[in-house]
């Protein structure tokens, strides 16, 4: 169970209702996500196009690299970013104590923490780089150090803006590829790098990705900084570090767990296949991961309310989530049916000719993508309503099963021996959360047939 201090200034009801003049209806904060989700999808289909079109066969070592960054960014932020949301959705305006150490613990992160981090990731990777150029594996470390620090920041203030409600500006900061306004500001640069230095390559595509972070970061940070500006802090101290630490352990525990799950299979292609078969790999495991966009992302948005309801109205909370579910599906199966159909052709419209040998995969892959749909967001549920610390060890079981089944089966068979681990470790740990959550809660997640569209009108984003 969470050490987490108890919130400071409880909601006196038992939901917020939309009839507040500033309110966003979890309906309208849906929509919201909507339109930033296919925004999302679009700058992130071409970033990864961009970026496979400039390193062909190197493309897998870009994801890899992509991947183990946005790992580290949430190391570095050590679960601050969720337990941070949990607690500003249950702030009162007048809760000066809470915003203290919401920006106290924002701080911590921004000037110890991460930095730590990312300087330690940039000198590993300059380390691991022998074998580059001096300008490449310069080009290299201080890309790697930027993006830890940036994905991580990103994360930070797009969940502190949805605890405070700023649900549209959030929406555009959450999802694939940092959420819309990042995708966006990547896919620029990367193809920028594609045009015009594409002898860069590696390097050249870390550094856009960088970048690609600074504008939104930096309006998200004003957006926030808004929120807490009458509340002064004290100087960090060693004291606020540790109990930055103690206080989000199990979220760290779990968003870490949670990123080497959804990445396992890809470094361990790095490791056991050869680079033509780590590139296909990873260009059918990224499309796929589509799937879970729409589930995940609207976690994000029913995060605050889980987090307000589930001590006070917990059957509410079923119907808004089961809803919920039913709207993720509906969108899921648009783009399902035609990896279905058409895996090949849709790998080679988004990467290429060269990755159409990578279409069984795909299919593989989508069988363990789905069921984070079917079973509803029900690792959400558990982590807003203070059992994060389930949450963790289920994740780091599946992390060692991934490791062992996945080294067996990509030596024996292959890319698609990797692929079918990932579809069979990810189709368990959905169905453990599901049980997990009817047990310790005794609510269900998935999709219903009768989704309650008014309810989400009336209930408070």
């Amino acid at each position: 169970m969470s050490t987490e201090p108890a919130p400071q200034g409880r909601q006196s009801k038992s939901s917020r209702t939309s009839s507040s003049p500033n309110a966003v209806s979890l309906g309208s904060a849906t929509v919201w996500f909507g339109f930033a989700y296919g925004g999302a999808i679009l700058g992130y289909l071409a970033v990864n196009a961009f970026a496979a079109r400039l390193l062909h066969n190197d493309f897998g070592y870009f994801v890899i690299t992509v991947t183990v960054s946005t790992v580290l960014g949430q190391l570095g932020l050590f679960g601050a970013h969720r337990g941070g949301l949990r607690r500003a959705a249950r702030l009162e305006n007048d809760d000066s104590e809470g915003l203290a150490d919401l920006r106290r613990t924002a701080r911590v992160v921004s000037a110890v923490t991460l930095p730590v981090t990312a300087l330690v990731s940039a000198l590993v990777t300059f380390f691991v780089a022998a074998r580059a150029d001096d300008q490449s594996r310069w080009l290299l470390a201080i890309g790697m150090g930027v993006l830890v620090w940036f994905s991580g920041q990103q994360k930070l203030w797009a969940n502190y803006l949805r605890g405070f409600g700023r649900i549209r500006f959030a929406s555009l900061l959450e999802g694939r590829s940092g959420g819309a306004l990042v995708a966006l500001c990547q896919g620029i640069f990367i193809g920028t790098v594609l045009l015009y230095f594409s002898d860069l390559r590696l390097a050249g595509a870390l550094a856009a990705m960088a970048v690609g972070f600074a504008i939104p970061v930096f309006f998200a940070w004003l957006a926030v900084s808004k929120s807490w500006r009458q509340v002064d802090v004290e100087r960090t101290r060693l004291r606020d570090v540790r109990q930055v630490i103690s206080h989000n352990r199990h979220f760290a525990s779990n968003m870490l767990g949670g990123s080497i799950n959804s990445n396992m299979e890809l470094w361990l292609a790095g490791l056991l296949l050869t680079s033509i078969d780590t590139s296909l790999f990873s260009a059918a495991q990224r499309l796929s991961l589509l799937l879970s966009i729409s589930i995940m992302s609207l976690g994000v948005v029913f995060s605050p309310v889980v987090s307000r309801l589930f001590d006070h109205d917990n059957r509410k909370l079923e119907r808004l989530l089961r809803t919920g579910a039913s709207l993720a599906a509906v969108l899921t199966a648009a783009l399902w049916i035609p990896m279905l159909v058409a895996p090949g052709f849709l790998l080679e419209a988004v990467y290429g000719d060269a990755f159409q040998g990578a279409a069984n995969v795909l299919v593989i892959l989508t069988l363990g993508g789905i069921s984070n749909v079917l079973t509803g967001m029900c690792a959400v549920t558990l982590t807003m309503s203070r059992h994060e610390a389930i949450v963790a060890k289920a994740q780091w079981v599946a992390v060692l099963a991934r490791a062992g089944l996945g080294v067996i089966l990509a030596q024996q068979f292959g890319t698609l021996g990797l692929a079918a681990s990932a579809a069979t470790v990810t189709l368990g740990l959905s169905c453990t959360f599901w049980y997990l959550t009817h047990q310790r809660m005794g609510m269900w997640t998935h999709p219903t047939l009768r989704p309650d569209m008014a309810l989400m009108r009336k209930t408070a984003g």
